[in-house]
């Protein structure tokens, strides 16, 4: 291969790293030193189609990370680009600032690998998706001990490349929460049951649509008993949870095409972010009646 901007004690690292992206990944059609975009402040030494969809972009370099990589990274987020950066960095290269910058590469979502004489490859870390990166990250410390680590894995595996996993946990753990907390309530008798009403079986809450039990919640609910035991709680948690009953459905396609898939991107993001923030709420209602395990 015939580069035109990398240095030639780079070449052979640059030659290995093709194909250690192609054989452990499936990375294909390859270009060499070409812009994503001409107003993007990078020419990536490699630049190639992942199996999901999106753009591989593996930058050559003697160290992990640089101010134009930084520039790169902010538009890439900005702009919601379905770009995974990885840095391929020859093996024994080890320059003074080489710990900061890997700590930097990680911070900003860039992976980083060795590329060893044989070809292969020590990787310190993997790429997040820079159509995924901008996602605003979860405050653990207001999450209760307990359910920190199902929104940890949520995000890690949203934040892996597999938005629509993590979506599905997070709607997931959603309902948990709201089906034991609508059960528990009419327990306790913190319903206004109509007239000839029949009594609601243990299947309505736990196995019957989650959207009917939601608008039933919705309808009989007593605000004013469930906030003497729980204050945090009213109404528009309920009307909140009811707006995400059709999240399977929504996650569930596949994008064909790579605008599609940075369209679905930014979409989950938003809806990530929302659905989280609720589920957080609904942890702060389900907490003082100690229905979380």
């Amino acid at each position: 291969m015939s580069y035109s901007f990398l240095g030639q004690n780079l070449h052979e690292t640059a030659d290995r790293a093709r194909k250690y992206f192609a054989n452990t990944y499936g990375a294909t059609h390859f270009k060499c030193e070409v812009a994503i975009d001409a107003q993007l402040p990078l020419k990536p030494t490699w630049q190639a189609t992942l199996g999901g969809g999106y753009i591989l972009c593996v930058e050559v370099r003697e160290s992990p990370f640089s101010q134009s990589l930084y520039e790169f990274v902010t538009l890439c987020s900005q702009q919601g680009r379905p770009v995974r950066l990885w840095v391929a960095v020859p093996q024994g290269m080890v320059a003074p600032t080489f710990n900061g910058e890997l700590k930097q590469a990680r911070e900003l979502g860039v992976g980083v690998a060795h590329i060893a004489d044989n070809g292969t490859a020590y990787e310190f870390h993997k790429p997040v998706p820079l159509s995924l990166f901008a996602l605003r990250k979860t405050e653990l410390k207001q999450v209760p001990t307990v359910r920190r680590e199902v929104l940890k894995t949520a995000e890690d595996a949203f934040l892996g490349g597999a938005p629509d996993q993590g979506c599905q946990a997070i709607c997931q753990d959603l309902e948990a929460v709201t089906r034991g907390f609508a059960e528990h309530a009419y327990k306790a008798s913190w319903w206004k049951t109509p007239a000839n009403a029949k009594a609601l079986t243990t299947k309505f809450f736990r196995k019957d649509s989650w959207a009917t039990m939601l608008e039933v919640l919705d309808e009989r609910i007593d605000v004013k008993q469930v906030k003497a035991k729980s204050p945090t709680f009213s109404r528009p948690l309920v009307a909140g949870a009811r707006q995400y009953t059709n999240w399977r459905n929504t996650v569930s396609h596949k994008p064909k095409t790579l605008i599609e898939l940075q369209k679905r991107d930014a979409r989950l993001r938003t809806m990530f972010e929302a659905t989280r923030d609720l589920l957080v709420e609904w942890y702060e209602v389900a907490k003082p009646l100690k229905l979380l395990k």
